[in-house]
């Protein structure tokens, strides 16, 4: 779990020039939502399950897995879970 005071210090790999930004989680989830469409991209690139399905079913193809991604789960786990990828340095 991460500290409410602490800041996440890494390179944003949906950013076209993979910036370095530092800012503390709400921030962090406020950037990487307007990445979302690229998180869902890079997931139905990277697997052909849903992460986040107690019981995944394989995708029937790219289209159907991105609207699983888009409709079936909340923004917020998306946001999460790419959040928590991240390779990060916490800085208290």
């Amino acid at each position: 779990m991460i500290n409410k005071l602490a800041y996440l210090s890494s390179t944003c790999p949906y950013c076209d020039n993979e910036r370095q930004i530092t800012a503390d989680k709400t921030s962090w989830l406020i950037h990487l939502a307007k990445h979302r469409e690229q998180i869902i991209e890079h997931l139905t690139e990277t697997t052909d399950y849903c992460v986040f399905c107690s019981y995944p079913e394989l995708a029937a193809n790219k289209k159907h897995s991105s609207s699983h991604y888009r409709w079936a789960h909340q923004k917020s786990m998306l946001l999460n879970w790419a959040l928590d990828k991240l390779p990060k340095q916490i800085i208290v």
